[in-house]
């Protein structure tokens, strides 16, 4: 209860869109989208929704990770925005080998999903110093 007290009067407004890692997902969900929408995929409908969902829960999670007051619920936003992080980096893969994103799209979402990547892991041990200094 102690915690609780100290951290509600210590709740500061944070704002996700500041965060440049907002801006990266944004990127991303940007290059998704073009994807979909300039290719009919007809026969890999499903594989279209799949890609949308994890490349948006990126985000998603990042933004409601952000606004945790406790440190260990903030870790645990951040830990699944990575797993869909890498999910997306899956279907991409997916994507790219049949031949469905041109060499350059490729290149270009494999470029800000790593940068994505690495800043989540920079979140991510920030959220943990956290933990273990108990604050």
């Amino acid at each position: 209860m102690k915690y609780w007290r100290r951290n509600i009067l210590e709740i500061q407004f944070k704002d996700p869109k500041k965060l440049k890692l907002y801006e990266k997902c944004m990127e991303l969900n940007d290059l998704i989208f073009t994807f979909v929408r300039s290719n009919s995929f007809k026969e890999i409908g499903s594989l279209k929704s799949q890609i949308i969902r994890s490349g948006t829960s990126i985000g998603a999670n990042l933004t409601e990770g952000n606004v945790q007051i406790y440190p260990l619920k903030e870790l645990s936003f951040y830990n699944n925005a990575l797993g869909s992080a890498h999910e997306t980096l899956y279907w991409l893969e997916v994507f790219c080998k049949n031949r469905y994103l041109t060499v350059r799209q490729c290149e270009d979402a494999n470029i800000v999903l790593k940068e994505i990547i690495l800043m989540l892991m920079g979140m991510m041990k920030n959220a943990n110093s956290k933990i273990e200094k108990g604050s």
